[in-house]
Formats: C-alpha cells, sequence, structure tokens
C-alpha cells in the first residue's frame, strides 16, 4: 500500500522524508524529467529531493513522470502502486498563473479534480491537498483583525481564486464520494530549496534572494522591501508536520485549516541573516514604508491557526531564527560551503538587536 505525492517542490521534498522515516511507501507523480521516467532527468525539484532525502531517493522512491491533468494516468498509478492515501501538491504558482490562465485552470483546478476523481474512483482512505492564504484577501479579516478559518473568501489574484474552486471541488466530492478530504491553507512557507519555487513563478523573489545569496556569497545584491510589515514565517519542516498529521484525520468531510508559523517583523529575518554575515561585501539592505498605502499582501494579514491545533494537532515548532538558521546551512551545505552556528549553549535562538 503506497501513498502518492503529487509534485513535489521544495515542501513536498520534506513530506517525501517525513514520510520515508515514518516507513510509507512513497510514490512521486509529476513532471520530474522526460519521457524515459523522471528519475534519470536531474530536474531542480529533484535536486532538492536528493538534498533532502539523500542520493539514494531514487532507491527509496518511485518516481512516476506524468502530469495531473492527464485522469487516466493518475488511474494507473493509483492501481500499479495500489495507492491508499494521496498528498496532492501539483499546482502551477502565482506569478505563472496570473502569466498563462487557461493553463493555470487547466492544472489547478482540472487537475485537482482528477486527484479527487481518481480518490473517488479507488476508495482512497484519505486525501490532503495544498490549498493556500490567498484564497482571502481584505474582506476576510475579522474585526480584530484576525483572519480565521471561516472568514469570507476575498482572493485577489486568479491563484488564489483556483484554490476557491479546488476547496468547493473538494466539498463537493466529499458530499458525493464519502472521501475525507483536508485542504492545508499554508502561509508564507520558506526554506531550503526556495530559489527553485522562485524561478518557478512562485513570487516574493526577495525572501529567495535574502535566504540563499549570502549564504553562498553570491555577491548579488539584495534588498528587503517590506521592512515595515510582518509576515507569518512557516518553516517547511512545519509544513511536513502539517499534512502528515493531516493524513491520519479519516473522517469523512472536507475541512480546510489555515497552518501557520511564526508571525515576525520582516525586519527580523533581516537583522538575522545580516547579523549572520557581518563581513560580507555584498549589498544587503532594507527599505521601509513601501507598502505604507493600501490593503497589505496576503502574507501580510495575521491568521489563526487554533483549528488546526484543535483538530490536527498541529502547532509550529520553528521559531524564526531556527528556521532561517536550518535554510542557511542546507543552502551552503548544497553549495559545498561550511554551515554557521549561532545557538547559545541553552539551546536558544537569541532574536536579532535591531
Amino acid at each position: 500500500m503506497a501513498i502518492m505525492v503529487t509534485g513535489i517542490g521544495h515542501a513536498g521534498s520534506y513530506i517525501v522524508r517525513d514520510l520515508l522515516q515514518a516507513g510509507e511507501e512513497v510514490v512521486l507523480f509529476g513532471l520530474f524529467g522526460g519521457p524515459g521516467g523522471g528519475a534519470g532527468e536531474h530536474t531542480p525539484d529533484l535536486h532538492v529531493l536528493e538534498q533532502v532525502v539523500g542520493a539514494d531517493y531514487a532507491d527509496r522512491v518511485s518516481i512516476v513522470t506524468g502530469d495531473v491533468t492527464d485522469l487516466d494516468a493518475l488511474m494507473d498509478v493509483a492501481t500499479s502502486f495500489k495507492v491508499t492515501k494521496v498528498i496532492h501538491m501539483a499546482s502551477m504558482l502565482s506569478a505563472s498563473v496570473e502569466a498563462h490562465p487557461p493553463t493555470a485552470v487547466a492544472v489547478n483546478c482540472t487537475g485537482t479534480a482528477n486527484v479527487f476523481e481518481m480518490a473517488a474512483r479507488s476508495g482512497f482512505e484519505k486525501v490532503v491537498w495544498a490549498s493556500s492564504i490567498t484564497v482571502f484577501g481584505p474582506d476576510s479579516e475579522g474585526e480584530d483583525g484576525v483572519i480565521r478559518d471561516d472568514a469570507p473568501y476575498d482572493p485577489e489574484a486568479l491563484y488564489g481564486a483556483t484554490k476557491v474552486m479546488n476547496e468547493h471541488l473538494a466539498r463537493s466530492y466529499a458530499r458525493s464520494a464519502g472521501l475525507s478530504i483536508t485542504g492545508l491553507r499554508l502561509t508564507r512557507a520558506y526554506g531550503y530549496g526556495e530559489h527553485i519555487k522562485a524561478d518557478r513563478g512562485g513570487g516574493s523573489a526577495w525572501t529567495s534572494d535574502l535566504f540563499y545569496e549570502p549564504a553562498v556569497g553570491s555577491g548579488k545584491e539584495v534588498v528587503v522591501p517590506f521592512g515595515d510589515r510582518f509576515m507569518d514565517f512557516l518553516y517547511l519542516e512545519d509544513v511536513s508536520s502539517a499534512f502528515l498529521k493531516a493524513l491520519v484525520q479519516t473522517g469523512s468531510g472536507s475541512r480546510n485549516y489555515l497552518i501557520t508559523g511564526d508571525y515576525r517583523p520582516v525586519s527580523d529575518a533581516y537583522h538575522f541573516i545580516k547579523g549572520l554575515f557581518p563581513e560580507s561585501p555584498m549589498r544587503l539592505e532594507m527599505e521601509d514604508g513601501v507598502l505604507a498605502a493600501g490593503s497589505p499582501p496576503t502574507w501580510a494579514y495575521r491568521f489563526d491557526g487554533s483549528g488546526a491545533a484543535l483538530d490536527l494537532g498541529y502547532t509550529p515548532q520553528f521559531e524564526l531564527e531556527r528556521g532561517l538558521l536550518r535554510t542557511v546551512n542546507a543552502n551552503r551545505t548544497a553549495a559545498g560551503l561550511a554551515p554557521m552556528e549561532t545557538q547559545s549553549s541553552d539551546g536558544a535562538y537569541p532574536r536579532p538587536e535591531q
């Protein structure tokens, strides 16, 4: 019996790692390479998987190249590998969605409908899929300025609109087929491999640059443009924890949960990274006031993750400094550089002085 993971990106690599550590059989399905199969083609996603799982990843995971818009291909994998659960990660990301709306609707909506259809036809025990905080917007805020699981939809871009559609699809399939479906609305996930996501149109290139360029000493200029904002920093190992906790909740129905991390000033991330590399000759600066007027970007809102804590048993374990240091060190290790260390003798990660 296997667990299927569609797509991986950087978050999915940690999910695969943790599934393997839990003793699960894992089959990956996605656009990982040429027609000969994904394992032989060292695509960016598989490079991240190798760094996270190990050089023997191809011996430990079954990798099938295919497109989620192809229902027959999904069904073949489900049958051949005796799949009983699926974690659906495959999706076009925000900038790519805006640039290619017809393709985005096909991948994000039809692809997700196909995953639900596969689960219904095959009688899967569980479907967990990646929704997004971008289903929300200014009209989703409560009077206290907090967005909760049951807040009204208010997507401000097409990417969020595709996720709203998928949440409706999930409810429909749960009702008609008796499926157990959990959607996880991730806040601003970060960690090793984020530079791959940025290259695929994931947006937020400034976070990718901040966590990657100083770590590898590239010399590239990095300017953080949102020093006047807060952000919910969700480390990838917490993302993986949330998915695995949702995977074991098999009661029928569809629910969607906000998955939160460490809500902190963007300036904290900037000062921590700058403090790691005080002698770096590269230009690393932060600007304030860029977003002083108008509605904040979705990632800047405050989100309530109490629903996931109550129903899934999920609470974030990685404060910002710990997650940033692990991200920096993973980037340095992949580049053949020695890791940094700022942890004190008592195991704490002191917050940066500003």
